[in-house]
């Protein structure tokens, strides 16, 4: 029986770990290697991946950094850093060192790290001939969903569904790639068959806020009010009053004025830190008519993120309190940052005739 060192045991065990989906303890391992020999890349690379997969990017980046320093010229290692490089948002030195890469090994994960890399770059049709070209390579679910995904960015949407729907017939239960079935009907509104892959989506994971928030969506389109705001209400209960969900019902209760109880779910839950909050609750105390109240949480925005729409949100409570200078002067300010000027203009026009009408005999 072989016995194996040390490190090696520690690097074993902390596959396995990492195979089986227990980051962290699989972390502690690769990192008890590295203490016992910090001169060998595969744990510095193993590392890296726990890292990635726990979501600590930094630290996930400076291992594969390690790695790939410590042997430059293995293809995995270079892949893995441009990876990191990539994710971190150095696409230029992730795309040349993909490039490197490339020339040392040809492999279809290197096309779909420049597929991604080129996508963001708004690079579209070398997005799509660096994922054709990993689809054409591996041949396996995850190069043809990364395929299907370039081409309806590239617009090809009919195309991207056909590939989809392959993996759907293999895997019927992938939920991303139901999701991204849901979005390509829907995008085409084949809305009969976005609603039959969005349900089925909840069928499968009826935790995910996400999926409640596209049907409210939709139905909110159909003008059915009653199931969009059914549906925005089980998005925000099942994430567990997350301020990005509450924000989705206030703005939902705001276009369908019902004001008093988006103030209610927007007391209730908000990120104080969160510079659209401030707008929202300024833009519902405008509807109350509690102008001095709403120009206090106006000015927050307006401090936080300089917002354009906040400055005319408080125009128009200027405006009603009668301090016309002061509204023009803030109304001009958002419409510098060309924000809505069209109605801007119409806010500044109604503010020289009230300060001018009298001078008029009509």
């Amino acid at each position: 029986m072989i016995k194996l060192s040390d490190y090696n045991k520690e690097i074993a065990e902390g596959f396995e770990l990492l195979t089986q989906g227990e980051f962290e303890k699989s972390l502690e391992k690769f990192i008890t290697a590295i203490d016992l020999d910090s001169t060998r890349p595969d744990a510095y690379s193993l590392a890296s991946e726990a890292f990635a997969q726990i979501g600590d990017i930094d630290n996930a980046k400076t291992h594969a950094e390690l790695a790939y320093k410590m042997d430059s010229e293995k293809p995995e290692y270079m892949l893995q850093f441009a990876s990191m490089l990539y994710a971190t948002g150095d696409s230029e030195k992730g795309l040349q060192l993909a490039n490197d890469t490339q020339k040392k090994g040809d492999m279809p994960e290197v096309h779909l790290l420049k597929s991604n890399i080129y996508m963001d770059m708004e690079e579209d049709a070398k997005a799509l001939k660096e994922a054709k070209i990993a689809y054409e390579m591996g041949k396996t679910p995850i190069y043809r969903t990364n395929y299907a995904i370039v081409l309806k960015e590239a617009g090809k949407i009919k195309e991207s569904t056909e590939l989809l729907k392959k993996n759907a017939e293999e895997n019927p239960e992938d939920l991303d790639v139901l999701y991204l079935l849901f979005q390509n009907e829907l995008a085409e509104e084949h809305y009969s068959e976005a609603l039959k892959y969005i349900e089925k989506c909840v069928a499968l994971n009826d935790a995910e806020p996400l999926f409640y928030s596209e049907i409210a969506s939709m139905m909110e389109d159909f003008e059915d009010d009653e199931l969009a705001e059914k549906y925005y209400k089980k998005a925000f209960e099942v994430s567990g009053n997350e301020p990005e969900l509450a924000m989705e019902l206030c703005e939902f209760y705001y276009s369908s004025g019902k004001t008093d109880q988006a103030i209610e779910v927007l007391g209730s839950c908000h990120n104080d830190e969160d510079p659209e909050y401030h707008l929202m609750m300024g833009k519902l105390l405008l509807e109350k008519k509690e102008f001095n109240k709403a120009m206090g949480f106006l000015d927050v925005a307006i401090e936080m993120a300089d917002d354009p729409e906040a400055k005319m949100v408080k125009g128009q409570c200027l405006y009603e309190t009668n301090r016309l200078g002061e509204a023009e002067s803030i109304l001009k300010e958002a419409l510098k940052q060309d924000f809505n000027a069209e109605y801007v203009n119409s806010l500044l026009n109604k503010i020289w005739w009230k300060g001018n009408r009298k001078k008029f005999k009509l």
